[in-house]
C-alpha cells in the first residue's frame, strides 16, 4: 500500500466583529444556529483587513509544506499531513513541527471607518499595535481568544466611551465597559456597562491589554522623575536576559536609547530601575524590523504556554480555531435639523451596527400630527467630544434631519 498524503488544518483564526454580527441590539452570540451562520454570510473580513504572513513566516510555511488562504471570516493555514500509524484517526504533519516553530501575520486595515464603529481608543494608539497572540507572554486567557484579559479598574484613571475592563486579571467573571468618560469605579457607578460570563456573553474582546509600544529597531524609554539616573535589564519572552547596546543620554530626565537591531523580531519586557531617587518601571514592547508600524500582528506557536492553545500533541495535529473577537461601538445619537428647536440627544448610548433598524420616534409637540420615525446613524464619521473637552463626557453620532 503506497504512502497516503493529505492537507489537514494546522489551525483556523475566526475574526468575530460584532458591529457586522450583532443585529440592532439583538446579540449574534444569543440568536440560534442557523441566524448565527446567516450573519456570518452577510460580512466578509478581507474587506476590512488585509492579513499577510511576515517574510519569515512565508518561509516557514513554504518549508513546511503549508498553505495559507485568506478566507471571509478570517485566515486557514493548512499543512501536507500524514495518518499517524500508531493512533488511528489522527494525523501528522508530513515535516515535523519544532515547539517553537511561529507563524507571524501582519494586519493591516483596509476600512478606514474602521474605529468609528469598533470599541477601541480613539487616540492614544500612535507607535503602538495590537499584538494578538497564543503564547501569552504576561498574561492569560481562554480558548479559543487570542485576546489578552482587559485590565482591572486603578483609581484616579480616566477612561473613555467603549474602554473595557474585567473583574480579575487571571480569573475573570465580569465584562465593564465604560458608557461615557469616567474616573468612577464599575462597582459604584452607573457609568459602566456590567455583563457576567455565561454562554451567551462572551468576555473576550481585543482591548487596552492587546496594545503594545512598538520599537522599529531601537527602544526610547525617557525616567519620569528628575535626576534619577537608570539601570535596566531586558528579556525576550522566554524570560532570557538579553544584553544590546545601551545609550544613556543626560538631562533633567534621563533618556535610554537601547539598540535592538541585532535581536529577532518579538516581545520584549524592559525592567527599570533607580535607587536615588528610588524609582522602578516595567514596560513591554514589540521589536519590529521595518519601518511601517501594522494595526496589528498574529503570533501563532506550535506549543503554547497553555495546553489548550497548542497546534500539537505528541506530534498529532490539533486542528484548534482560534478565535478575534472586536466589540461594536455604542454612541450617543444626536438629532439636528429643522425638525428639532434644539439638539436632541437620546438618554443612554446605543449601538453600531450594519444590520437591524433600532426604532427611535421623535419626540413629540403640540401640534404634531403623525408619528415620525427617526434613522439610525452612518459610521463615517463620530463626534469625539469627550476627547477634547474636559467637560464633555460622551461620543456621539450626529444625525441630521432637514
Amino acid at each position: 500500500m503506497g504512502l497516503i498524503l493529505l492537507y489537514k488544518s494546522l489551525f483556523e483564526i475566526k475574526i468575530l466583529h460584532h458591529f457586522f454580527l450583532n443585529k440592532g441590539e439583538q446579540t449574534w452570540d444569543a440568536m440560534n444556529q442557523e441566524d448565527k451562520e446567516n450573519m456570518e454570510r452577510k460580512s466578509d473580513i478581507r474587506d476590512i483587513f488585509d492579513i499577510t504572513p511576515t517574510l519569515d513566516s512565508t518561509k516557514a510555511l513554504s518549508s513546511h509544506n503549508c498553505i495559507f488562504k485568506r478566507t471571509s471570516t478570517g485566515i486557514l493555514v493548512g499543512i501536507k499531513a500524514e495518518p499517524d500509524k500508531t493512533n488511528p484517526g489522527k494525523f501528522k504533519s508530513f515535516i515535523p513541527l519544532a515547539d517553537n516553530l511561529t507563524f507571524s501575520f501582519l494586519v493591516r486595515l483596509k476600512d478606514m471607518n474602521f474605529l468609528n464603529y469598533t470599541a477601541l481608543p480613539l487616540q492614544g494608539n500612535r507607535g503602538k499595535m495590537f499584538f494578538l497572540n497564543n503564547s501569552f507572554t504576561n498574561t492569560t486567557t481562554t480558548f479559543p481568544s487570542l485576546s489578552a484579559i482587559p485590565p482591572v479598574f486603578e483609581n484616579g484613571t480616566f477612561y473613555m466611551p467603549g474602554d473595557m475592563l474585567s473583574d480579575d486579571t487571571v480569573n475573570q467573571t465580569k465584562l465593564f465597559t465604560a458608557l461615557v468618560k469616567t474616573s468612577e469605579s464599575p462597582n459604584l457607578s452607573d457609568d459602566w456597562i456590567t455583563e457576567e460570563a455565561d454562554i451567551d456573553t462572551p468576555m473576550n474582546y481585543v482591548n487596552m491589554n492587546d496594545s503594545y509600544p512598538v520599537a522599529n529597531g531601537f527602544f526610547t524609554y525617557t525616567m519620569k522623575v528628575k535626576d534619577a539616573q537608570p539601570v535596566a535589564t531586558i528579556k525576550n519572552s522566554s524570560g532570557f536576559t538579553v544584553k544590546p547596546k545601551i545609550e544613556i543620554i543626560q538631562g533633567d530626565f534621563y533618556t535610554l536609547q537601547v539598540d535592538m537591531l541585532k535581536f529577532p523580531q518579538g516581545i520584549y519586557s524592559i525592567h527599570i530601575d533607580s535607587d536615588n531617587p528610588a524609582y522602578h518601571d516595567d514596560v513591554t514592547f514589540y521589536l519590529l524590523h521595518g519601518s511601517e508600524t501594522p494595526f496589528a500582528m498574529i503570533e501563532i506557536k506550535v506549543k503554547s504556554k497553555q495546553e489548550a492553545f497548542n497546534l500539537t500533541d505528541q506530534g498529532d495535529l490539533l486542528s484548534p480555531t482560534f478565535e478575534i473577537r472586536f466589540r461594536n461601538r455604542r454612541t450617543h445619537w444626536r438629532y439636528v435639523g429643522k425638525l428639532f428647536e434644539a439638539p436632541y440627544v437620546l438618554e443612554k448610548p446605543l449601538p453600531l451596527t450594519r444590520y437591524g433598524n433600532i426604532e427611535i420616534m421623535k419626540p413629540p409637540e403640540p401640534e404634531d400630527t403623525k408619528t415620525i420615525m427617526l434613522p439610525n446613524p452612518s459610521v463615517s464619521s463620530i463626534k469625539a467630544e469627550a476627547l477634547i473637552n474636559s467637560e464633555e463626557k460622551k461620543y456621539y453620532s450626529e444625525i441630521h434631519i432637514n
